[in-house]
């Protein structure tokens, strides 16, 4: 006997959604790029026993009555929902409101929480320490109370200040002493009184050299290529010391190379323990092992490094959302034979 319908929503988004500030700032590139799209829907229209809402776009939806509406469709009808698109991630965003909202009845993919965690280098750094997995050591502070970093300066001697939503390497700033530290805050407390982040990041700074900083991209639970940053997307910070920065947020400027044996086994832990079906891994090399220092919930997607690596950007994201389906059909089954 044929098993029900099952009534999957799609949107791969071909650019960023949304009006906020910060996605202004992001590359014009589209988060799936047309072809690999194109691609992956060709791939569902196979699948037997499901029916495709596609484009349900979460600027077009509204929520009511605790249920996500896209024009007269209810989302929290469907059994499952797959996104994935440069949205606004920041403190009171509509979309991860709108995410969390269609989870409680419909199955999410990519799930807002995990999402939610990845872009938050200070959540996400947590998560990954916990699940024992090689992430530099950090202090949260709140503003009022920087003077707790004194002494964990003193121990580490060097740290980096990052902003917890932070990307390109914006606003990353080396502080090698107490006093840098302070200044900072009360400059950012005078100038912004008003910021909803009341927070500082310090992350221990590793010696290392930015020659042996990889890069990880995995789809799925696969680790699809590495590649690095050319030395023009390379900043010098004090100290004979330098970061990777990308100062117009346009991209690009990378080469493809090897993923160590250390690093991927370090990335598919990472990987694992956030649960994201499409993210990226900075790693530094220090000591001669790798540490993962930024956790990238939009990875760079290159199509021709999926073709140098002989893989196929559409058929990895079909995998992901079949494997998705197939999930939500066994769960299915499951209650009904309760």
């Amino acid at each position: 006997m044929a098993g029900r319908l099952l009534r999957v929503g799609t949107f791969l988004s071909t650019g960023p959604i949304g009006t906020s500030e910060a996605l202004r700032r992001l590359p014009a590139t589209p988060a799936v790029p047309a072809q690999a799209r194109e691609r992956c829907l060709e791939l569902l229209a196979r699948l037997e026993q499901v029916e495709f809402v596609h484009d349900l776009n979460l600027d077009r939806t509204h929520i009511r009555g605790g249920r996500v509406y896209h024009g007269e469709l209810c989302l929290n009808e469907l059994d499952l929902y797959v996104w994935y698109a440069q949205i606004d991630r920041g403190p009171g965003s509509y979309h991860i409101e709108a995410l969390r909202t269609l989870s409680h009845d419909t199955r999410v993919v990519i799930a807002p929480e995990s999402f939610a965690t990845g872009v938050d280098k200070f959540r996400s750094h947590l998560l990954l320490e916990r699940a024992g997995v090689r992430v530099p050591d950090t202090v949260l502070l709140h503003r009022g109370n920087v003077a707790a970093a004194e002494p964990v300066l003193a121990e580490w001697g060097r740290a980096l200040l990052k902003p917890r939503g932070g990307y390109f390497g914006h606003g990353v700033l080396l502080i090698e002493d107490y006093a840098t530290l302070r200044d900072v805050a009360d400059y950012v407390t005078a100038a912004a009184p008003g910021a909803a982040d009341e927070t500082l990041l310090l992350e221990r700074f590793y010696d290392n050299d930015l020659a042996d900083w990889v890069s990880v991209t995995l789809v799925g639970d696969s680790v699809m290529y590495g590649y690095r940053k050319r030395p023009s997307r390379w900043a010098a910070m004090p100290g004979g010391t330098a970061k990777v920065y990308d100062a117009t947020g346009s991209g690009g400027e990378v080469d493809l190379c090897e993923v160590p044996a250390a690093h991927e086994e370090l990335a598919l832990r990472a990987q694992k323990a956030l649960g994201a079906q499409i993210i990226g891994f900075d790693m530094i090399l220090h000591q001669g092992a790798p540490i993962i220092v930024d956790e990238n919930t939009f990875p760079g997607l290159y199509p021709e490094f999926f073709r140098a690596a002989g893989k196929d950007l559409g058929f990895e994201l079909f995998r992901v959302i079949a494997r998705a389906v197939d999930e939500c059909r066994t769960s299915t089954l499951a209650v009904r034979h309760r």
